[in-house]
């Protein structure tokens, strides 16, 4: 059974709520990792999550991808506390990204006002290594609808040569 060397876990969380675009736009704002095409790792997905604060209207969450890479803004944190060893993958907010495909939605966010739901339940999905992201490639947060300063995501991966 292989076993992820020590220092190799890596996550990236938005550092306050976020806004974000609608569907599979190329302008792009929520959270989003990138694999450089010199990385010489593969990002192997382990875990996606998605807080609401406030949404002002009904939508799903979910994840989307594609081929390209993006300037990161955030600094994604090694998950062996303390370790020197740096994350090959950038991380941002909000980039211009080439045009994703969806790759799955996994939850709904939602207002009183709009769908009769209230706040929901912290989207945690445990994707088991289900998403690979290969160098010269992106994931990124999904929404069906713009929110304004409502969501919190994050991603944990592994970085495994290739």
């Amino acid at each position: 059974m292989y076993k992820p060397k020590l220092g190799s876990i890596f996550s990236v969380c938005n550092q306050a709520v976020v806004s974000t675009t609608a569907g599979l736009a190329t302008t792009f704002t929520g959270l989003a990792i990138a694999n450089p095409s010199t990385s010489g790792v593969d990002l192997i997905l382990k875990r996606f999550t998605c807080t609401q604060t406030a949404v002002g209207v009904a939508g799903s969450v979910g994840l989307m991808g594609g081929v390209g890479v993006a300037a990161g803004s955030l600094t994604p944190i090694n998950r062996n506390l303390g370790s020197g060893i740096v994350a090959k993958a950038t991380a941002s907010a909000g980039a211009t990204i080439s045009t994703p495909l969806l790759i799955e939605t996994y939850g709904c966010i939602g207002s009183v006002a709009t769908t009769g739901y209230g706040l929901q339940r912290g989207i945690v999905v445990e994707l088991e290594e289900s998403i690979i992201v290969p160098p010269g490639s992106f994931l990124a947060s999904y929404t069906t609808a713009a929110t304004t300063n409502a969501l919190v995501f994050s991603m944990t991966w592994e970085e495994r040569p290739r």
